[in-house]
Formats: structure tokens, C-alpha cells, sequence
């Protein structure tokens, strides 16, 4: 390779994320209640409007490579500082934007549409999903952040277990 074709590899390298790399994105994991009635709830904690069509949320599942739960539609959007809901088919409340047959496994992980990691939360110490710490479980509850959704990439800390939505 030529000294003149060397910036543009390195520029092109740069570009390129691995799927396990974090990005900074101002959509969270805000809230997660696992079965067939639960629900996980992510939160635009941004100034303005998320496409977030392509995007899909991933379950883990006791193995070392997440599963696939759901893809968000094209055309689905978040709202800034508003919420968007991939619930469970038993989901008693009235906003469900995406059902899945149930919401699985021990942890989940949201990826943008080039795959890359946004945001996770594991409750098991090896889940794959969990940032440094995992989640204490909160069998029967629900699993959020607070109000405006902290990350502070250890999910020991970030959540909390709360009463899960109606």
C-alpha cells in the first residue's frame, strides 16, 4: 500500500464499529419486565425526534451469543423525551408499539440498525447484557432507571427494581 492510500484505509477502519462497541446515543433501556405480560420500555432522553426503525432489542439467554427478540418497523420513531414499548403478548396496558410472544432471558441488549451495541441490562452476573455490575433481581418487579433514565454504564447502579406498569 502506498504512503497516499494509508489515511484513507485508516478513515475507512474508523468507520467501521464492532457489534459488542457501545455508542453514545441519547435512547436508554429504561425499564424491563420480563414474560409473556412484560414489557421493556426505552426512554429518548434527547432534544429531538429518534428514528429508531431497523433497530432491534436482543434477549440473553443464559448462553454467550444474545438471540434476536424484535426489530423496530421501519418508520418507528421516539419522540424526544418520550417512551416506546416492545411488550409481551399478555401486556394488560394500552401502548404497544411492538409484541413479541414474551419478553426473555436474563438480561437485554439494544443494537442501532448497523448492529452496534446502544444500551443493555443484565440481572445475571455472566449475562453477556449487563454493563460491568449486573442488575439486582427483582423477582415480580420491574427493573428502571429513574426518571431521566441515568447510564452510568454499571447496571448495579443504574436500576432499581420498581413496581411494573399496569
Amino acid at each position: 500500500m502506498t504512503k497516499q492510500g494509508f489515511p484513507f484505509l485508516i478513515l475507512a477502519l474508523a468507520g467501521t464499529l464492532a457489534p459488542e462497541t457501545v455508542r453514545a446515543s441519547s435512547v436508554k433501556i429504561h425499564e424491563v419486565l420480563g414474560g409473556p405480560a412484560g414489557y421493556i420500555d426505552l426512554h429518548n432522553t434527547g432534544a429531538g425526534p429518534l428514528d429508531i426503525g431497523g433497530w432491534s432489542v436482543q434477549a440473553c439467554t443464559g448462553g454467550a451469543t444474545p438471540t434476536e427478540l424484535a426489530t423496530m418497523p421501519a418508520g418507528s420513531e421516539i419522540p424526544a423525551g418520550d417512551h416506546f414499548f416492545i411488550t409481551g403478548q399478555g401486556f394488560g396496558g394500552t401502548v404497544q408499539q411492538v409484541v413479541v410472544e414474551s419478553i426473555t432471558g436474563d438480561g437485554e441488549m439494544l443494537l442501532d440498525r448497523r448492529g452496534a451495541r446502544v444500551d443493555s441490562v443484565g440481572w445475571a452476573p455472566s449475562s453477556p447484557c449487563r454493563e460491568n455490575q449486573a442488575a439486582v433481581a427483582c423477582p415480580g418487579l420491574a427493573q428502571a432507571r429513574n426518571a431521566a433514565s441515568r447510564d452510568t454504564d454499571d447496571n448495579k447502579a443504574d436500576f432499581g427494581c420498581v413496581r411494573p406498569l399496569p
